[in-house]
């Protein structure tokens, strides 16, 4: 009987020593019904080695996705035992099902509070993480008197447990609000690099605005910058970008962050050689004043803290110091955040597109700070869509290179559109973008030729004799172009070079006429602007009121009622009546200006440029529109706040 004992001893021993052949934590993750009827049993033994076992085996279920909340009074019963394994245990299942179960977890709310003061400092802090977790808002003071005691534990890997309470609390009784900013001002004293991360979390959730507290400890904070863990870097980084909103003064005064064309001025260094000449220097100083950008002495340490994490490995930091440096650096520093960006393209396509929205942002305003680096942006066939379309969004601002080779068609059509995007944004290119646009409408592929008749038309639009000839190049194409959108436009377009074509517009109405009932809706409504157009200008001509008067009929009896409406008002514009109408009268007096009124020039702009208004680095740059939560940043103060709060 004692060597059967010691031999079971011994196999009990290894298999909790997970020894080779004793089925170490395979045996955890067996889901059969016998072993989960085990459980319950296990869990009301009073074998620790038992108990073990089945907290194990709900772990194990967790990890799988298995709920297992029927156990919890099972579990909760335990919360009191000796063995600090499995109070560790307990803890972890207590902190996936306390808030789903919170009358259930209440009922041991006396053994958490005793836990607070365990030797064990892991003990401690899972005791405060359940109890935070508990929905309930009537405990919300025991969880303050509980954060308000782990505050001041001699662990930091407690105190930061109770950082990260502090919003929880917030949102479950947001009344203790002033209790809780006195709790964070204690916690921002803190010199722990493990604290200072969670405790600006907490800040940004209770009160991101009261940079009062962030006066005596920034110095610090840009000190510690660097050995706090990524997640509270970038924590640390957004607040800081903030606060030097809020109390520096702009470090481009004449405007050079929003200038496209490469900075000239220079950063002030406070610091002088020990071997200058003062007054050399003096009258060096005198000739460039003007582009010498004077930088608080604060301003400066924060710029300069925030340089080495520009080789950090977490994407997240690399990008949360470029937001700095572009919303808070002298636009000439702010030439060191674009290796680095681009360096970050070298990862998942996820990353890869939020980098690049980004980076297509930053470029709209800034061009020349990727210009070094323009071959990185050149499309590849491997990529997904949505990366190649931001990609060409940042070569139209700073290059020319194009692609409409493709087979995937929204490429084409978004590559043919980046053309015009050149031609608009820069006008020296305008020629030799249309002269290419131009070529492009002898492809064979009908897309391609669609498309370019829509930018065509958009580049087109202001008439003058120069262009001329591309609009009866677009006019050859209606006799094979079938795309409606594309035959529309070029209607259109000769009903604006009506005046500069005279020859040209009734020769296209009446190949229009023949095939108008076979036309789709858009293209119809633009023949019936087009006859208008030509009765304005040669109200007395026969043959084209014929035509009007005949296309009018056409349109009056159409299946679409967009086509009829327009039918209507045109006929009561360009057909004279014996019936007097004043306000009728009125509009045929000005019925040119309607009709044939200049546009502006064409604004072609892509979704990146729609959503440059929103922060970078934000989620609401992504998704084009404001996201729950976005605050847009404070504008930079007129003048300099007092610098000696930071003292």
């Amino acid at each position: 009987k004692l060597s059967q004992k010691m031999s079971q001893g011994l196999v009990d021993n290894a298999r909790e020593l997970g020894f080779p052949g004793s089925e170490s934590g395979a045996q955890y993750f067996d889901t059969s019904e016998e072993k989960m009827r085990n459980i319950k049993r296990q869990l009301d033994s009073k074998n620790d080695r038992e108990k073990l076992d089945g907290l194990k085996r709900l772990i194990a279920m967790i990890s799988k996705g298995r709920d297992v909340s029927e156990f919890f009074p099972d579990v909760v019963k335990n919360v009191v035992s000796q063995n600090i394994e499995i109070r560790k245990l307990v803890y972890i299942f207590l902190l996936r099902y306390a808030e789903q179960e919170p009358d259930l977890a209440l009922l041991s709310i006396n053994s958490f509070q005793k836990d607070l003061s365990d030797k064990n400092q892991i003990i401690r802090a899972m005791a405060l993480r359940v109890m935070s977790g508990i929905r309930v808002p009537v405990i919300s003071p025991i969880v303050l008197l509980g954060i308000k005691k782990c505050i001041t534990d001699p662990s930091p890997y407690v105190r930061k447990t109770a950082a990260h309470a502090i919003p929880k609390c917030y949102s479950l009784d947001d009344s203790q609000k002033e209790a809780l900013i006195e709790v964070i001002a204690t916690l921002l004293k803190d010199r722990s690099n493990i604290v200072i991360g969670s405790t600006i979390m907490a800040f940004n959730e209770v009160c991101p605005n009261r940079f009062d507290l962030i006066h005596p400890c920034y110095r610090k904070l840009c000190s510690m910058l660097g050995d706090c863990d990524e997640w509270g870097q970038m924590s640390i980084l957004g607040v800081l970008l903030r606060y030097g909103r809020n109390q520096f003064l702009n470090p481009n005064p004449h405007g050079e962050d929003a200038s496209r064309m490469p900075p000239k001025q220079s950063v002030n260094i406070n610091n002088k050689s020990f071997y200058s000449d003062s007054d050399s220097d003096s009258d060096h100083d005198q000739i460039q004043a003007d582009d010498i950008v004077e930088l608080d002495v604060d301003h400066e340490l924060l710029l300069k803290s925030c340089v080495p994490l520009l080789q950090s490995r977490n994407s997240g930091v690399v990008l949360a110091v470029a937001k700095l440096y572009y919303y808070l650096a002298p636009a000439v520093e702010a030439e060191k955040i674009a290796k680095p960006l681009v360096r970050l393209l070298r990862t998942h396509r996820e990353q890869c597109y939020v980098v690049l929205t980004n980076i297509a942002t930053m470029a709209l305003k800034r061009p020349y700070l990727f210009e070094s680096s323009l071959q990185q942006f050149f499309a590849q066939s491997s990529e997904p869509v949505f990366i190649r379309d931001t990609k060409l969004d940042i070569l139209t601002t700073i290059a020319t290179e194009q692609y409409v080779k493709s087979p995937n068609k929204d490429f084409v059509a978004a590559t043919i559109q980046a053309i015009a995007r050149c031609a608009s944004t820069v006008p020296t290119a305008a020629d030799k973008c249309l002269r290419l646009l131009m070529k492009l409408l002898r492809s064979k592929n009908e897309l391609v030729v669609a498309e370019s008749v829509l930018v065509l038309t958009r580049l087109l639009q202001v008439p003058s004799e120069e262009r001329s000839r591309s609009v009866i190049a677009l006019v050859k194409l209606l006799d094979t172009l079938k795309v409606p959108m594309a035959r529309a436009n070029i209607l259109w377009l000769v009903g604006q070079y009506a005046e500069t074509l005279p020859k040209v517009g009734p020769d296209v109405l009446r190949q229009a006429v023949k095939n108008f009932a076979n036309e789709d809706h858009v293209t119809k409504l633009q023949i019936l602007t087009l006859s208008a157009k030509l009765i304005c200008l040669n109200a007395t001509h026969p043959t084209l009121n014929s035509l009007n008067q005949y296309l009018l009929n056409l349109a009056r009896y159409d299946t679409d009622y967009d086509v009829r409406d327009r039918a209507r008002f045109l006929r009561a514009l360009t057909i004279p009546s014996q019936e007097e109408k004043p306000g009728l009268n009125q509009l045929k007096e000005h019925l040119k200006t309607i009709l044939l009124s200049n546009k502006e020039p064409a604004v072609i702009e892509s979704e990146v440029q729609a959503a440059s208004e929103y922060n970078i680095g934000s989620l609401s740059l992504l998704a084009h529109q404001p996201l729950p939560g976005y605050e847009p940043l404070p504008d930079f103060p007129q003048e300099q706040p007092d610098a000696s709060v930071r003292d």
